[in-house]
């Protein structure tokens, strides 16, 4: 089958099953721009696995194509099925291709699709051109678009944050972020810090001791210590005083 053949039949299946799913998006998102067939994720990977070989056929130049015009609807379901899309390219995502990132990322409005091109694509490009990408990140970290601002940091997540190898840049875009006005990134900067501590532990603790002295907001220092115990958690709300 031909990308275009390929991707109509996605799209006619995913409209089949938005009739029966009781569901007005895919995700609880609130930015107006969102489109969605309200599919839930169960059967967006239900579909991935029925085309997953004659998606997995094309070439590596043709799943470009695909991904591209999945992301490009800028319908949450066609865009998750091309991240798992991206996903099979990394090792011939080269850096002359770094434009279509800039493009693919301003097609998406939520913070599931946000989290879904951090999770696994962008990761493997990070590991495989890692100067590049952090200059991309960079210049997200500086933006005005709220999920570019998002991205560059909940990349630092998941597996990422657990090497530790790139702590020292996860902490820094972090730390321009502190005081953003959308709570969305926010969290994404709670996020990050929380995950930092499976490999950077009493760094990020006194990092975050030191964000709450600076009354940064709490939806990031809340949000960073959910996974500590009681004892750690209490340690930093309620610091012994110094005599």
């Amino acid at each position: 089958m031909i990308v275009q053949d390929i991707y109509e039949t996605i799209r006619q299946e995913l409209k089949a099953y938005a009739l029966t799913s009781g569901y007005k998006q895919d995700a609880d998102e609130r930015d107006p721009r969102y489109k969605s067939y309200g599919v839930r994720i169960p059967q967006v990977r239900g579909l991935i696995k029925t085309h997953k070989k004659e998606m997995l056929r094309l070439s590596s130049e043709d799943r470009l194509k695909l991904a591209h015009q999945l992301i490009a609807s800028e319908i949450g379901e066609e865009q998750t099925i091309a991240f798992f899309v991206l996903e099979s390219i990394t090792d011939d995502f080269t850096t002359d291709k770094f434009h279509l990132l800039d493009e693919f990322i301003s097609h998406m409005f939520g913070w599931s699709k946000i989290d879904g091109f951090s999770g696994g694509f962008l990761p493997a490009i990070l590991e495989k051109h890692p100067e590049q990408m952090i200059m991309q990140i960079n210049k997200w970290n500086k933006s005005d678009n709220v999920w570019e601002k998002r991205a560059s940091v909940v990349l630092f997540t998941r597996k990422v944050a657990k090497s530790g190898k790139y702590n020292d840049v996860a902490l820094r875009l972090c730390n321009n972020l502190i005081h953003d006005k959308h709570d969305l990134v926010r969290k994404g900067v709670g996020w990050t810090l929380k995950d930092m501590m499976k490999s950077d532990k009493g760094r990020i603790i006194n990092y975050i001791k030191t964000l709450r002295s600076q009354n940064v907001s709490s939806v990031i220092t809340l949000y960073a210590i959910r996974d500590l115990s009681p004892e750690e958690r209490d340690e930093i709300l309620h610091p012994k005083q110094q005599f």
